[in-house]
């Protein structure tokens, strides 16, 4: 299981929502390892997770473009090849229910400790840098 303590804060309610609803999801994923499921369990968990992943990065690239972060371009690749990965391991191990659920559970898990960790923290940083630098601008001319 992952920690909840693991989800970085963006600063943003709707994207911080949005981890932690992926972050359930990936609760779900892990249980689905150790117990026996059904194909129409496992479809509606998936169709979640794609839906899911799908709007918040939506999302998240509103954002980025909102507060003109310089290097959207590069983060939107790495939103396209986790929605890529996913699609290929539902494709690959469509047969193997236990296999298909367990690499999912990984690459889920990836997503929220290392993307958010390390690629989403970027974009919290820069933020929080124009937004104090805009603090220091208001204050100065107030």
């Amino acid at each position: 299981m992952i920690s909840n303590q693991k989800i970085v804060s963006m600063n943003n309610e709707l994207l911080d929502s949005q981890h932690q609803d992926i972050f359930e999801i990936s609760i779900k994923l892990s249980l689905m390892n150790h117990r026996h499921i059904n194909s129409k369990e496992l479809k509606e968990v998936l169709k979640e997770l794609l839906v899911m992943l799908n709007r918040h990065f939506s999302d998240e690239e509103a954002f980025m473009r909102e507060i003109n972060y310089p290097f959207i371009k590069e983060h939107m690749k790495i939103h396209r090849s986790i929605i890529f990965e996913i699609e290929e391991i539902i494709v690959r191990e469509a047969r193997t229910i236990h296999v298909l659920t367990e690499k999912l559970d990984l690459v889920v898990r990836d997503f929220i400790i290392n993307h958010t960790s390390k690629e989403d923290s970027k974009i919290t940083k820069y933020y929080e840098k124009k937004i104090k630098k805009f603090n220091l601008i208001f204050f100065y001319f107030s």
